[in-house]
């Protein structure tokens, strides 16, 4: 299992980054590298508050998770409404709704329900 390293990094005077080309203004806290923090720390540009460690499993259910809200809530009544009974079934199956209708009205019906 891998893990991902965030570094809150809170900068005690402006530069301008070389890498973004954006300015980082004084006591703005900023996401960044081990790499970066230890290029940072060597020019005395601020100090860290904080290090997160995340697994890469934690990320990637959360990921699906954002998905499946994703999936569910993609549809307006007109959009299905634009949609064939083979596509809304297919829709359906993906969403994992169990239909329990024919008619294609009922079936947009019960998308929308879940």
């Amino acid at each position: 299992m891998s893990e991902k390293v965030i570094v809150k990094y809170q900068v005690n005077k402006g530069f301008k980054d070389k890498y973004t080309k954006e300015e980082i203004k004084a006591d703005k806290v900023i996401d960044i590298s081990i790499e970066r923090m230890k290029e940072l720390n060597e020019h005395n540009v601020g100090k860290v508050i904080d290090i997160l460690v995340k697994s890469e499993i934690e990320e990637t259910q959360k990921e699906d998770e954002h998905k499946k809200e994703e999936t569910k809530n993609e549809y307006t009544q007109e959009e299905l409404e634009k949609m064939t009974v083979n596509e809304l079934k297919d829709l359906a199956e993906k969403m994992k709704i169990e239909l329990t209708k024919a008619k294609k009205e009922e079936i947009i019906q019960e998308i929308l329900e879940n």
